[in-house]
């Protein structure tokens, strides 16, 4: 009997065994086909990926990887990230990398520039995830790169079209100056300031002396000419923070932002004189022209709106007309 339970216990051990070896091999069957099916997939996919330990060493890259930044999969197994990294980008990961390895996030997302192989910039979108141990230890990091370059050169040529569109819609595109509307609304705010800073400004208004002649002798395209020409040697003669329009036809203003009269006085004077000077050349003809300057003021107390000041010192401008190539300024 005793022989019979051994031999029982023998033959169910022996099934047992059978069926344990045959559970293993389906299980690892399935595993090295996941595993396949996961590299195929990391192989195949358009996106780079690579498996990076805690030192930032690359423990696996796939094809793609490389193709993004022009190196080949055993090149980068001698380098680290951030050897193809542009200058300006290298810490800009570093405290989110902190954060992740400290545990408090799981994952990042950044845009940074990578350096190609051949030189050129690389744009790309990396997003970086943390695989750690059973004792919650750093084991590797994923990182994932998608090159957007066409995206963002494409994002950049639409900023800088919208850039020129701006400054289309406010400057004038003979003289380059400001256009009457957008001097006016930079205008709205220099008053506002003077008033909230309780300082000061000034204001000069300016008119081409005779400019019909010049386009009846010379012509509408001569004309043109002498207005950018008249309008540089304007410019030459402001600080960077002055702001010039083109008010009217031969008409320019120009705002002084703190500046009293006597400042003003100087530099309408200065411009006078530039411009008696200026020998515009244009076809083989010498062409000169005198300017009529009227200067104004606003002190932060002044009662005046921005209509009233212009007015002064179109005003003025009149009376110096009435001389030609003169400065004089406004005194109610």
């Amino acid at each position: 009997m005793l022989l019979w339970i051994f031999i029982l216990a023998t033959f169910l051990l022996a099934g047992y065994v059978f069926w344990l070896k045959r559970k293993y091999q389906s299980l690892l069957s399935i595993a090295n086909s996941e595993t396949r099916i996961f590299k195929s997939a990391f192989e195949a996919t358009a996106m780079g990926m690579a498996v990076v330990s805690p030192n930032f060493n690359y423990i696996e890259l796939n094809k793609a990887y490389g193709d993004i930044i022009g190196y080949t999969t055993k090149e980068l197994f001698d380098m680290v990230h951030k050897d193809f990294i542009h200058p300006d980008d290298r810490e800009g990961d570093t405290p989110y990398v902190k954060k992740m390895y400290e545990g408090k996030i799981d994952s990042f997302r950044s845009t940074k520039r990578y350096i190609h192989k051949e030189g050129h910039i690389v744009w790309a979108e990396a997003t970086v995830s943390m695989v750690r141990d059973e004792e919650g230890r750093p084991k590797y990091y994923i990182t994932q790169i998608q090159d957007i370059t066409s995206a963002k050169k494409a994002e950049e040529e639409l900023r800088q079209s919208r850039d020129q569109a701006e400054i289309l819609a406010y400057t004038d595109h003979l003289t380059g100056c400001l256009n009457r509307r957008a001097f006016i609304l930079r205008l709205q705010d220099e008053l506002e300031r003077v008033k909230r800073t309780e300082r000061q400004m000034a204001m000069i208004l300016v008119d081409i002396d005779l400019f019909k002649s010049v386009n009846d002798q010379f012509g509408h395209l001569a004309g043109d000419y002498v207005l950018r020409q008249f309008s540089e040697c304007v410019k030459q003669n402001v600080r960077t923070y002055d702001f010039i329009g083109r008010y009217g036809g031969e008409e320019f203003i120009i705002c002084l932002p703190e500046s009293d009269a006597e400042h003003a006085l100087v530099v309408a004077e200065r411009m006078r004189k530039s411009i008696e000077e200026l020998e515009i050349e244009y076809m083989g003809s010498k062409i000169t022209v005198t300017g009529s300057f009227g200067v104004a003021c606003y002190e932060h107390d002044s009662t005046d709106n921005m209509d009233q000041l212009i007015s002064r010192a179109d005003k003025a401008m009149y009376i110096a007309k009435s001389h030609k190539n003169s400065v004089y300024q406004w005194a109610s």
